[in-house]
C-alpha cells in the first residue's frame, strides 16, 4: 500500500486523528496529532518510521482513551443511582434489583458487552447513560 493510501485508511480506521506522512532525510515520518478526549484538556502526538508502527500507537492511544471514558461514564452513572466500576476495559453497571449490565468500549464507541451492539460515541456519555438506565427499565 502506498504512502497515500496508507494515510487514508489511518484516518478511517482512528477517526479524529489528523494522519500526516513527510518524506524526511533517511526515509518518511508518520505523524498523527488530535485533542485529548474532553474534560482531560490538551493535545496528543505520535510519531513513527512506518504505517504499522503508528497503527499500534494509535491503538495503544485509543485504550486510554477508552480508559477514561469508561471511568468518566462510572461517575455519570453514578449520579443516576446506578453502582457502576470502571475497570481498564470493562464496565459494570449494577441497577435496581441487582441487576447488572456490561459495557465496553472501543475505538471511540460505547458498546455492551453482550454482543458488541454499539451504544454511541465516548463524545456523548449522557446517551450511553440513557441506554444503561433503559436497559433497567429506569429512566430517572
Amino acid at each position: 500500500m502506498s504512502g497515500p493510501e496508507a494515510r487514508r485508511a489511518l484516518a478511517e480506521e482512528f477517526p479524529g486523528w489528523l494522519v500526516e506522512v513527510k518524506d524526511e532525510p533517511g526515509g518518511a515520518s508518520w505523524r498523527a496529532s488530535r485533542l485529548v478526549p474532553p474534560g482531560h484538556g490538551g493535545f496528543l502526538g505520535v510519531q513513527a518510521d512506518e504505517a504499522g508502527l503508528l497503527r499500534e500507537l494509535l491503538h495503544e492511544a485509543a485504550g486510554i482513551d477508552a480508559g477514561l471514558a469508561l471511568r468518566d461514564l462510572a461517575v455519570e452513572l453514578r449520579k443516576c443511582g446506578i453502582t457502576a466500576t470502571a475497570y481498564d476495559m470493562t464496565l459494570t453497571a449494577t441497577g435496581p434489583g441487582g441487576r447488572t449490565q456490561m459495557l465496553t468500549c472501543r475505538l471511540g464507541l460505547f458498546r455492551w458487552l453482550a454482543g458488541g451492539r454499539v451504544i454511541g460515541p465516548i463524545e456523548d456519555p449522557l446517551a450511553a447513560v440513557d441506554a444503561v438506565l433503559s436497559s433497567f427499565g429506569d429512566r430517572s
